[in-house]
């Protein structure tokens, strides 16, 4: 299969403002999704309460998190942005923009190993983290792309 960062490539380009070029791409839910999904009852439920926590703490930043979402980082964003898949699991389209806040309003963002799989943590600028459920590889590779791309950001405001 195809790179994330590829597959999303082909298809973002329509959703970025002129000058602007994609840095990093992955695909995450938000945290708490496997568990409800995966989880009979109770299980379910609680799954259910950390996916609407994560929700909210999005969007107190700005940013909307959901299912069958990718997040990509651009030079001067953070977008997040629904895609659709084929059978097969590739990303075959992306379909809108979900949100966008500039990179600078991010304070950091983080990969850490959970379980089997990795969880990305988005903080926003006076917030509280944003914690999306992943590929903790993608997850080190995206938050390396960001921490390279603040910097630079940060080195051309002055």
């Amino acid at each position: 299969m195809a790179d994330q960062l590829e597959q999303i490539r082909q298809y973002a380009q329509a959703f970025l403002d002129d000058g602007e070029e994609l840095v990093a791409a992955m695909t995450a839910s938000p945290r708490g999704k496997n568990t409800a999904m995966a989880a009979g009852g109770v299980g379910s439920m609680i799954g259910s309460k950390m996916v609407q926590g994560q929700v909210k703490r999005a969007e107190a930043a700005g940013l909307r998190v959901e299912s069958q979402m990718a997040l990509v980082l651009t030079q001067r964003r953070l977008l997040t942005v629904k895609v659709g898949y084929t059978l097969g699991g590739a990303i075959n389209v992306v379909k809108h923009v979900l949100s966008a806040i500039a990179i600078h309003q991010v304070e950091s963002i983080e990969a850490k190993r959970v379980g089997l799989g990795g969880v990305l943590a988005i903080t926003p600028r006076g917030g509280e983290p944003i914690k999306l459920e992943c590929q903790v590889g993608r997850a080190r590779q995206f938050a390396e792309a960001f921490a390279l791309a603040a910097a630079t950001s940060r080195a051309a405001a002055g």
